[in-house]
């Protein structure tokens, strides 16, 4: 559902291609960044919601349909033509259109069969995240997802101030340190006013995670139509800072990243 709320860092170009590796397990990982813009019961919700798709029988994680995406996909970033080709690898290009254009028709032909399956899923999952969380965190967490443009922005800005590229090791740790405090002062900034509006627009626009989800007003209006639920999981502020402190090395490794390479958002 969130992975892809916030981008990732950007990646390097090399001989026309990004350089990433072929497409990871199948796993579920908020983004450090989303994760570090919400309130724990809001990533309680987080939580519950990814592992909802496993627990609610969702289509596109089972073990038949999962693998084919998995494996489709790797064939694919394995058959993608290369960019700014030389001669040969022109060539090479051209003999790879036919199984290319083959997979790619596979992974488009299976993603519409599952297309409301998986909408249907992302409806159950929210539900989890109510009951781990409880209602409140949950359409908090839909809020947050309406502003996440104005995070990235913020992320961006951090990352391009000048000198950010020259400063030494320690001073690039203070840095990371520094972003993660000026993205959660900047969050908090933002008025109630800003999140109406928000609403609005995305009931207006259909605003969604991405296509393979339902749009996110109705996701919203769908928690608030039952009950409200209380957390069925509720952290203390001793286990929070000792989550937070587990979770240091990854938070400052992901900072110098973002402050290294840049935010592609």
């Amino acid at each position: 559902m969130l992975r892809r709320s916030l981008p990732a860092p950007r990646h390097k170009q090399h001989r026309g291609r990004a350089q990433h590796s072929p497409p990871a397990p199948t796993h579920h990982a908020p983004s450090p960044p989303l994760w570090q813009v919400l309130t724990p019961p809001q990533r309680i919700a987080l939580l519950g919601h990814e592992l909802g798709h496993y627990s609610n029988g969702d289509t596109r994680h089972g073990l038949v349909v999962a693998t084919a995406y998995r494996s489709l996909s790797t064939w694919r970033y394995y058959f993608t033509p290369i960019a700014n080709p030389s001669p040969v690898e022109m060539a090479v290009n051209l003999a790879w259109i036919v199984p290319y254009s083959l997979i790619q028709g596979m992974l488009m032909l299976l993603d519409q069969l599952t297309l409301r399956a998986a909408q249907r899923a992302e409806y159950l999952a929210d539900s989890v995240a109510a009951r781990a969380g409880s209602t409140e965190a949950a359409v908090g967490l839909m809020d947050r997802l309406l502003v996440t443009d104005s995070a990235a922005s913020t992320l961006r800005r951090e990352a391009n101030k000048p000198g950010t590229l020259r400063s030494g090791t320690r001073q690039a740790e203070d840095r990371g340190d520094e972003l993660w405090e000026h993205l959660a002062a900047h969050m908090d900034s933002v008025p109630e006013s800003e999140y109406e509006r928000q609403r609005r627009v995305g009931a207006l626009r259909g605003h969604s995670v991405d296509s393979t989800h339902p749009p996110t007003h109705l996701r919203r209006k769908c928690l608030l139509a039952g009950a409200p639920a209380p957390a069925a999981v509720v952290v203390d502020g001793d286990r929070e800072r000792r989550i937070t402190a587990e979770l240091a090395d990854a938070r400052r490794t992901v900072a110098r990243k973002i402050i290294r390479d840049g935010f592609d958002g």
